[in-house]
């Protein structure tokens, strides 16, 4: 079994046979990594790795990871990047001794590490000393026949690598043989590891349990047809699990075995106990590929030791380099890169849906979210329900539908339903769901039929933390005009706020308060209690206004920018500053149903001054979950005010230190939505001097729009504090609070946006034949704006002037 010839050879007449006959079968839709020996990095970075070798770009959801790395022997997740490699690199230093190399070799012996591992236990203690025995012995004999080969396929090496425009120079390095005994350094370093993890796999019943689970959770959600490539030892737990009854009829059309263990005699006598060494019944193809230098894959050659299926499916063999060979012979992504696995797959799996852009269910974002996670963690997820036009039946069928089926899994799954956290929205349902449980319900064989759309991550939105209104033309506009926001009614959605604050107590400036962070419908007359302070600061800038009669000297009055306009406040972000889509769209139904119900426009306009990171490689630049049903209330008529962002600045990590810069295309989600105003920030007193804020993210946006599409004040703006108090005199009359007791300065892109929101309600005031004419009254905002003098990119069309706004119609 172990005295075969190496030969580089093409796959036989009949794998090349069997790789056409299931073309009418159905293709792949999900492959299943299954890793290997050794330490490895975040599960998301280990699948990303996997999926570059393979394809180029992250598969999302197409692809899992069976992740059973064991973290008492590395406790600490290996450092790796998306694009770097699997390339099962150990201890730099042998068994922590601190001996060199060949002192390591000379005076440690494979037989005592394997006694090491397992002390108490004569039969495994055996077993690993015959495994160390049989990979010692071969080693040598394999290296000769090896070098050999190596010697002998170098001129195409070298060819292939011209063809690609390689340097031949660098080829010459990367193909020379490493010195003997560096090989059989890393020998013993695969071995070490290979015998921990064999142990463990056979003996310690937890462990090798915890293994083979970690694939079965992976292939019970449905998703196949699938792939299966499994990596060293994980071939071990691919073969034992696709070998159990549970997935006698799972539909495997493509087993790949690369840098495997199986060949081991001593692996096979435990694996013939329960398997009898045949080919699993539910497997449509099985290609083993090896290095000839890998000693893991000791025996190159499945197809003499393992029977052919009831079907008559064959192990077919390829002895191929590995592309890290011969350095690193035993590397994960160096097996999958070459090209016979690389050619099996992409020949099994349905192309249409391995593209780097393709129709999906679960986002990207919320696949790597998962992936790095225990799988028995909830993890809050929006579900969008698909339009009805396109299913023929109305959202309300669809999310009972929903419902249904998830209640039916809990009950199945022996769990709390109510651990889910179901809230129905309108066209979305929120919930807190396992990674299984969105892969199973994602993975329906009726799923578009049920009506759901996509599943995304319900992603975390943050607060984007008296002068200015003379900055804006607004005091001039109110004594003009009276363009003051009298009988215009503004949405805020934020922390919440503190209703009784004198600035806005005076004139009853809040109307409606909505708690959108708890479960369950909205509730008519509650309240949404600030405990954080940024929702009534943004609430102070729209609306509101408080005089001070000091004892001596001159009155001073604070005002917001529509200083009558009414407020509905709809908390949606918690007293940390955080909050969910799912919130912030409970909150854009609720004013889109209110608005529904009147007949009429009764909530004019929204101000949200929250935003979080956009990932453009998980949905259109301006198409998340929030911006379409943004899109959807301005479409209403109800203007969308957002604040850009404040990631205008930020400090790089460099090989030189860290550096501080400035940030183009750093506008953030929502504010990359078209069918809206995004809004920067200035200097809140000297625009023209100052010019745009650090901090305020700059565009354009991801797909090359325009945004911000303006500036206002943002810099140390006074407004309401949440937590103000009556004051002991200060400089107001005993008794009565003071300007510090009532107001408090905060910078911001959020304090910009209520500027612009409180212009425009003060506009629609004076001009109310713009009301419901959202795209009329952005054009008119940006044409009456004051040009800065600064690009554009940050500046967008200047500052707003109300009073020009007023003048120009």
């Amino acid at each position: 079994m172990v005295a075969e010839t190496v030969e580089m050879a093409a796959p036989p007449a009949q794998a090349v046979k069997a790789a056409a006959a299931p073309a009418a079968a159905r293709r792949a839709a999900t492959i299943v990594y299954v890793h290997g020996i050794g330490n490895k990095p975040l599960p998301s970075v280990l699948k990303c790795q996997w999926d570059h070798a393979l394809f180029g770009f992250d598969l999302g959801e197409r692809s899992r990871l069976s992740y059973w790395c064991n973290r008492e022997y590395y406790p600490r997740a290996e450092e790796g990047t998306c694009k770097g490699g699997d390339l099962v690199t150990l201890e730099s230093e042998p068994t922590g001794e601190g001996l060199s190399v060949r002192q390591h070799l000379h005076e440690v012996t494979l037989a005592q590490e394997a006694q090491s591992i397992a002390p108490d236990d004569p039969e495994a203690q055996r077993f690993l000393e015959r495994v160390a025995a049989t990979i010692e012995a071969s080693t040598e004999v394999r290296a000769t026949e090896a070098d050999a080969a190596f010697q002998e396929r170098r001129p195409l090496r070298l060819q292939r690598a011209q063809g690609l425009d390689v340097g031949a120079r660098a080829v010459e390095a990367k193909i020379l043989p490493v010195p003997e005994f560096v090989r059989r350094w890393i020998t013993r370093q695969l071995t070490r590891a290979l015998l921990r993890d064999v142990h463990d796999f056979f003996f310690v019943p937890a462990r090798g349990a915890a293994m083979r689970e970690s694939l079965r959770a992976r292939l019970r959600t449905g998703g196949g047809p699938f792939v299966i490539v499994a990596h060293s030892q994980g071939s071990m737990i691919a073969y034992a699990v696709l070998s159990e009854p549970e997935f006698r009829t799972l539909d495997v059309a493509l087993l790949v075995t690369v840098g495997s263990p199986l060949g081991i005699r001593e692996v096979q006598d435990q694996l013939k106990k329960e398997t009898g060494l045949r080919v699993p019944p539910n497997v449509r193809r099985w290609l083993n590929v090896a290095d000839p230098l890998d000693p893991v894959a000791l025996d190159k050659r499945l197809s003499q030791d393992y029977a052919p299926s009831a079907t008559g499916v064959r192990v077919e063999d390829d002895v191929e380099w590995n592309l890290d060979s011969p350095r690193h012979p035993h590397s994960g992504t160096g097996y999958l890169r070459t090209p016979p696995v690389r050619m099996a797959v992409r020949q099994v799996v349905d192309t249409a849906l391995f593209q780097p852009v393709a129709e999906f269910t679960m986002a990207r974002d919320m696949v790597r979210e998962m992936e790095n996670r225990p799988p028995d963690i909830r993890h809050e997820v929006l579900i969008e329900l698909a339009d009805p036009g396109l299913t023929g039946r109305p959202t309300s069928v669809a999310r009972t539908e929903v419902r249904r089926r998830l209640e039916d899994r809990a009950r199945d799954s022996q769990v709390d339903f109510d651990d889910m956290a179901l809230e129905e929205l309108d066209r979305f349902m929120a919930a807190e769901l396992t990674r299984a449980e969105a892969e199973w319900l994602a993975h329906q064989t009726d799923v578009t039929v049920l009506g759901i759309k996509r599943i995304w991550r319900n992603a975390v939105k943050r607060a984007l933390l008296d002068e200015s209104a003379s900055t804006v033309q607004a005091s001039t506009a109110h004594l003009g005009y009276q363009a003051d926001g009298r009988g215009i009614q503004w949405a805020v959605l934020d922390t919440g706020v503190v209703a009784s604050h004198p600035h806005l107590a005076a004139r009853n400036s809040v109307v409606a308060e909505y708690d959108c962070t708890k479960r369950g419908a909205l509730k008519e007359g509650g309240t949404a209690t600030d405990g954080h302070g940024h929702g009534t600061h943004v609430a102070g800038i729209i609306a509101g206004r408080h005089e001070f009669r000091p004892t001596d000297g001159v009155p001073r009055v604070f005002t917001g920018i529509a200083p009558a306009a009414k407020l509905h406040v709809y908390k949606v972000l918690a007293d940390d500053g955080t909050g969910r889509d799912a919130w912030i769209i409970k909150a854009l139904d609720h004013i889109a149903e209110v608005n529904r119900r009147a007949g009429q426009l009764v909530i004019h306009g929204v101000n949200l001054s929250l935003g979080g990171p956009f990932d453009q490689s998980v949905f259109g630049c301006g198409h998340s979950p929030l911006c379409t049903e943004l899109r959807r209330l301005w479409r209403q008529g109800v203007v969308v005010v957002l604040a850009a962002g404040n990631e205008g600045f930020a400090t790089l990590q460099t090989l030189e230190g860290p550096i501080e810069a400035n940030m183009d295309l750093s506008i953030g989600d929502p504010a990359n939505l078209e069918d809206a105003i995004a809004v920067g920030s200035t200097h809140k007193t000297r625009p023209h001097t100052y010019g745009i804020s650090y901090f305020s993210s700059r565009g354009p946006t991801a797909d090359g729009r325009q945004k911000p599409d303006l500036v206002a004040p943002g810099e140390r703006v006074r407004s309401c504090r949440h937590d103000w108090v009556k004051g002991n005199g200060g400089n107001g009359a005993a008794g009565t609070p003071s300007a510090e007791d009532l107001y408090v300065e905060m910078s911001g892109t959020s304090m910009a946006a209520p500027h612009v929101s409180g212009i425009l309600a003060s506009f629609l005031s004076a001009r109310r034949e713009f009301i419901g004419e959202p795209d009329r009254l952005k054009a008119l905002l940006l044409a009456s704006c004051t040009d800065l003098q600064r690009h554009r990119p940050q500046q967008g069309a200047g500052l707003p002037n109300l009073t020009k706004m007023l003048l120009n119609t």
